[in-house]
């Protein structure tokens, strides 16, 4: 997938810039256009879907029995807590739909180098 983000928005480009020598008016419309390839590119290749479908602020009790699905975050009980207010519904891939890899690459190359030829 980070091959894909790379190939289609640059993120990895742009996650690895120093940003901190451009305003925030140039990060901002550099955002933009990344954010719109990035999102593209992720819901071509993967249905996300809400961990838990509920109204974020609202009481929760966790339907999910996977103790990795819920995070209890704040003045945590010992034990189970049988519920809380919902911060955040957490996301989980419903389907994934990767193209395959090529089986000579090397996977550890997220994106090969470029050299122009003139």
């Amino acid at each position: 997938m980070l091959s894909i983000m790379q190939r289609d928005s640059r993120l990895i480009d742009f996650i690895m810039e120093d940003v901190a020598t451009y305003s925030d008016e140039q990060v901002g419309a550099a955002v933009r256009g990344l954010h719109d390839q990035a999102r593209e590119s992720l819901s071509r290749y993967v249905k996300l879907e809400p961990v838990i479908d509920g109204v974020e602020g609202t009481f929760t009790k966790p339907a999910v029995s996977d103790p990795a699905a819920v995070k209890f975050v704040g003045n945590v009980p010992a034990g189970k807590p049988a519920g809380g207010l919902l911060r955040h519904k957490g996301w989980r891939a419903g389907k994934i739909d990767l193209p395959p890899l090529n089986p000579k690459q090397d996977s550890s190359i997220i994106a090969p180098a470029e050299i122009e030829i003139e």
